[in-house]
Parts: structure tokens; sequence; C-alpha cells
């Protein structure tokens, strides 16, 4: 014991050699806060010394930092008279101009966050005068609580007033959206999900209440309660629509298709739009979430599936590489649109699945676009030399003049091919009975 005692006396005696008052003072500050963690009687004496150091430094702005750094240490080990010296530099720091002033009380509020005193760090934010800098402040502060919601579970309620009363400071974007969004998680963690549905209508930037929206659902579906919030959920996208356009119904379409629910994200469209809704909603989840549009198409009745499945079909014929064939297997399952099955015929030769489009051409009853598939594989397998199939399936085609001229035509171009190959660079031919000029 003393032992232990000396070499604690030895090092709190030992701080006197750093020459910097700043650092001096600090030091001071920490060793007091361990102290007091294992109940030495020695740190009030630290204490008193880290402020009475502080007296030494010559940049105002410096001494004040000090003070805070000591302040937030005084309070972790147990001492409330903290609070004077924030108090001090509060007032002591007015005369100061915004900018250094701001940073004090920013570093202040900081320091109050760190400690979990979520009051006193709302007041010192609301000190700084910088209004994009107080905004954020404030929602770090808002964070803070939510996170703290997460993991203590108690006085939810408590903490839920004190970032609304945050809240209600933020003017600006997107720090004012940002702090909703934390509301809102502070709602769900308390599990009043009302609430939490319902103050995203208070979002009044366009993109902040899609990704509120989104997050509502994949947290709830997260929770399995989704099923049960969906009438609140529907009534909140209507008023979004309301609130942000027509278009916005799109987006919340698309939240509800990629968290899983595609019968809702259908029904919202055919509540709120037309046909076009569903096939622009379609094309955005290839961009966005590819995976979730097979399940979208899936719930899609067959005059919807085809106008849908006409728009995806463009896009993949387009831009073969978007191309998803389980997306075109629930477009196949869904729509009778033979107009439909001839574009999944085409995109099946351009994927080289020649057997995949003469199986589109088998259940093709209208003649005509049969005949339009057929012709589509004659010519691919023409591109890939194989004249004899070309011609064979040229013959399936059932109108006689089409399947007359398909065929001449393809023994013409095979022709041509064979011409050109034995024509050389010089202009001269490899054909052997060929007379030179």
């Amino acid at each position: 014991m003393g032992v232990r005692s000396l070499l604690t006396s030895e090092i709190i005696n030992t701080v006197e050699v750093i020459r910097d008052p700043y650092l001096r003072a600090t030091t001071y500050a920490k060793i007091g806060e361990r102290l007091a963690k294992v109940k030495d009687a020695k740190f009030k004496l630290v204490f008193l010394k880290a402020i009475e150091t502080t007296k030494e430094i010559e940049d105002p702005v410096k001494m004040f930092r000090a003070l805070l750094s000591i302040g937030y240490s005084m309070k972790k080990a147990g001492l409330n008279t903290s609070k004077k010296l924030y108090l001090r530099v509060v007032e002591d720091s007015r005369a100061f101009p915004s900018p250094v002033r701001d940073d004090l009380m920013t570093l202040a509020s900081r320091y109050m966050l760190g400690l979990g005193e979520i009051s006193e760090a709302i007041m010192y934010a609301m000190e700084v005068e910088n209004p994009e800098l107080r905004d954020s402040i404030l929602l770090q502060i808002i964070r803070r609580n939510t996170s703290l919601i997460g993991t203590e579970r108690v006085k939810v309620a408590y903490r839920i007033r004190k970032s609304k009363m945050a809240l209600e400071q933020i003017s600006s974007e997107p720090y004012r959206s940002k702090a909703i969004i934390e509301i809102m998680k502070s709602y769900f963690l308390m599990g009043s999900y009302e609430n939490g549905i319902g103050v995203i209508m208070e979002i009044g930037v366009k993109e902040w209440a899609k990704h509120a929206f989104k997050e509502a659902l994949f947290f709830l579906k997260e929770r399995g309660i989704i099923e049960k919030h969906v009438p609140a959920l529907k009534a909140l996208a209507k008023e979004l629509v309301g609130k942000f356009g027509e278009d916005f119904k799109v987006e919340l379409a698309i939240a509800f298709a990629i968290a899983g629910e595609p019968v809702e994200a259908a029904d919202l469209l055919r509540k709120f739009g037309d046909g076009s809704a569903l096939a622009e909603t379609a094309l955005r989840l290839v961009d966005v979430a590819p995976r979730a549009l097979p399940s979208f198409i899936r719930v899609l009745n067959s005059k919807e599936a085809s106008e849908v499945g006409r728009a995806v079909m463009n896009r993949f014929l387009e831009r073969p590489d978007d191309g998803d064939w389980e997306s075109i297997r629930a477009i196949w399952e869904r729509s009778n649109s033979e107009e439909v099955r001839v574009k999944i015929a085409r995109y099946s030769l351009i994927r080289g699945d020649i057997e995949g489009a003469m199986k589109v051409a088998e259940v093709i009853k209208d003649e005509r676009l049969r005949s339009v598939v057929l012709a589509d594989i004659a010519h691919r397998l023409l591109k890939m030399g194989d004249v004899s199939k070309a011609v064979d399936v040229a013959l399936g085609v059932k109108d006689p003049r089409f399947s007359s001229i398909l065929v001449a035509e393809i023994l013409l171009n095979a022709l041509d091919r064979e011409i050109s190959e034995k024509v050389v660079v010089n202009g001269k031919t490899k054909n052997p009975d060929a007379k030179g000029i």
C-alpha cells in the first residue's frame, strides 16, 4: 500500500516537468480522473492543480480548451463542479469572434455528448452561431440519443423528447431530414411503430422521404411485423404522393418491391397510376434492384405483365448485359402476349440460345409472328455458317411465299459469302478455273 501511494505521489510531482502548461493541465486532469476511479483521496488535489495550471496558459483560446478538457475529466470523476467550468467558458468566451467561439462551443457540446449529457450537449450546441455547424452538431446529438435507445431500453420516452427538442432547433437540410429519420428509428426501437411511420410526413425533401420510407419498410420487414402495418404504410404513401407529386409513387413502389413486398408495390401503382407506372417501376428495378424484378412481375395480371414484359424485353434487347433469365421466365409465365414472346426469342438468339428460340417459336400461334421468329433463327444460323440448318428452319415457315423468299435470301447470302471468301487482297481469285485477263 505504501509503495503504491509513494509511486502515485511521484507521478503527480513529476507532471511539473511538462513544460507546456496546456499539456500539464490536461495531464493533471487525466490523472485525477484515474485516481477517482480507484477512490484515491488525492484526486481532488490533482484537479485543483490542473485548474491552477491553466492560469499559466497565455493563449486564451487554448486556456478555454484546457478548461473544457478538465471539466470533462472532472465530470467523469463524479465532480459536479465541472458545470461551473463550462459555464465560465460560455460566458468568458462571448467576446471572441464567432468562428473561434463556435469551435469552443462545438467542443463543449461534444464533450457533453461523450458523457451522455444530452441536455447539456444541446445547450452548448445552441451557442454555436454558424447555422450549418450548429445543425450538424444537433444531428450528432440526436444520432447518439438513438444509439442509446438501442442499447439502454430505459428512459426511452425521455430520450425521444430530447431528440425532438434538438430537432426543433435544426433549420437547414439535409440535417433536418436526417434528424427526423433518427427520430423515426427511435420510435421503432421503443415499439411505437405508428408514431415512427407518421413522423416521416414531416420530412420536406423528396430524396430523404424516399430513404426514410425504405428504411421503415426494411425495419418492419426484419421484425416480421410489416403485414400488420401495411395499411399505415399505404396511407403514408398516399400522403407522400400528394406532397411530392405523382412520380413519387414509383419511388415508393420500388421501396416496397426491394423490401420483398411486391404485392403491395403493384397495388400501390394500381391505385395511383396506370400501366405505364408499372412498366416504369420495372425498368427502375432493372437498374437498382434486378433481383426484386421477377417477384414483382409474378404478382401482375396477364395484361399488366404484357405491358411490363414489352418494356423490360425492349431494355434487354437494347442492353443485353442487363438481361436476367429469371425475369424473362417470370414474363413468360405471366404474359400471354405473343409479341412479347417474339422479343424473348430474339433475346435468346442474342445470347446464342438457338434451341431456346426454337422452343419459343413452337408455342407461337400467330403465323406471321411465328414466321418472324423463324426468319430471325434462320438468319442467325446463316451467320454461324450453318446454311443447311438455316434452310430447314426457313422451310418450316407455313406461308409458302414468305418461306420461298426466305430460302432464296439464305441461298443468295450463302453464295455471296462463299464468293467473298475466295477473293484475295490483290483482287485475284483463288478459284483455279478462273481465267486471267
